[in-house]
């Protein structure tokens, strides 16, 4: 229950802020663009010319709302699309002398106006995706470009169109941005809960099975064979045919339960590795993995101390280190050997797991496979995992 409202809140905050992103370029141009709409026609230009006006920026902002809407997705921007808007203000730009000069807009107010109805498309296109080099650049080439058409203009214009031009810039690019942000944050929290729940529901599964097999299996075990002892002791022969029916009931319903908890306790080596990769990256450490099983995959056995060893050696890269970078690699080394590694950055002197219960727990899981486990610092703050399982079953 808990888990189902979690994930309806993110939909209605991600759904929220989506259409917010995404009216924003026409809020923003339909209350710019009108004051120019109006200086346009008090200043004598034709219906043609304003209707040629409002079409352009409409078409802007259609384009600029596209964007936007590639942007949240986490998708590609389509090149053509970015370049269609880049051609559209340039040569709105290019149109600005020419309304001057027919005195349809004057006044440094209109001109300013002007330039930042211009700029807002293309600030909107690429705010939500573009790298800061990237869209410094785009808003340094549309600025200086503003400012030496309102140079040519008037040279009185020149500093409130380039004060204006570049504040619309910042301003759309940190707005974008920090919301991109937020909604990025939100589904990596959302990706952690879930992992987390998983994780949750895999401990309590191996908890249930430990205790099924313990509790459950040691009766059986002890009914079996006082049901051969009776069946021994009795003489009646129904007797001893009713005992032993017990003793091959209680023998049968015992190695079922063993089949069920030897399912409950296999851990996937893949689920693992999805997990972890999960994990980490929601806490911000970014990991990469390198898993390259031979043609007939891991045996069985291998695989489950495979898969422990990966969430040993992630939780305490979580519990013990400030990691940004985790590396992953299994494969199968020559001679038949399968290696684990696995590689943390942000480790100090002291801050490693030390002789904990789990890597002792690891090391007894391996002791039946023959495998061995070392651990330790490395070179620039490093911590790395080592598990060696040899003549890994296929």
């Amino acid at each position: 229950m808990g888990t189902s409202l979690h994930q309806t809140n993110v939909h209605k905050a991600t759904v929220y802020t989506r259409w917010m992103l995404c009216s924003m370029p026409w809020l923003l141009l339909a209350s710019l663009l009108w004051p120019l709409l109006a200086q346009l026609q008090r200043g004598g230009a034709p219906t043609s010319a304003v209707s040629l006006a409002a079409a352009l920026t409409t078409v802007q902002g259609i384009g600029a709302t596209t964007a936007v809407a590639y942007g949240i997705g986490r998708q590609v921007l389509p090149v053509p699309l970015l370049l269609g808007i880049g051609a559209l203000t340039a040569l709105q730009l290019a149109l600005m002398p020419y309304l001057y000069d027919a005195e349809w807009l004057t006044g440094t107010q209109s001109i300013a106006t002007l330039s930042v109805v211009l700029a807002l498309p293309l600030a909107f296109a690429l705010s939500p995706t573009a790298n800061l080099r990237l869209y410094a650049s785009a808003a340094l080439a549309e600025t200086a470009a503003a400012a030496t058409v309102s140079l040519y203009l008037d040279p009185r214009m020149t500093l409130p169109v380039l004060t204006v031009t570049a504040t619309g810039w910042a301003v759309i690019g940190l707005l974008m941005h920090s919301s991109v942000w937020f909604l990025a944050v939100m589904w990596q929290l959302d990706a952690a809960r879930e992992s987390q729940a998983r994780l949750v529901v895999a401990e309590e599964r191996l908890r249930f099975a430990r205790d099924l097999h313990d509790v459950i299996g040691r009766n059986l075990s002890v009914i079996a064979l006082k049901g051969e002892l009776a069946a021994r002791l009795t003489q009646h022969p129904k007797a001893q045919a009713e005992m032993v029916e017990v003793q091959r009931l209680a023998r049968e319903l015992h190695k079922e339960i063993r089949d069920v908890v030897r399912n409950y306790r296999t851990t996937d080596l893949e689920a693992e590795l999805d997990g972890a990769r999960a994990v980490l990256e929601a806490a911000g450490t970014t990991c990469v993995i390198h898993h390259a099983p031979p043609a007939g995959g891991f045996g069985e056995k291998t695989q489950i101390a495979l898969g422990w060893a990966v969430r040993e050696a992630v939780t305490n890269v979580l519990r013990h280190a400030h990691s940004t970078h985790c590396t992953i690699t299994v494969d199968r080394r020559n001679g038949g050997e399968t290696q684990l590694q696995v590689t943390n950055d942000g480790a100090t002197p002291g801050s490693g797991p030390g002789q904990g219960t789990g890597l002792d727990g690891l090391t007894q899981r391996l002791a039946p496979l023959g495998g061995e486990l070392c651990h330790g610092y490395g070179p620039k703050n490093t911590y790395r995992l080592t598990v060696r399982i040899p003549n890994g079953e296929s």
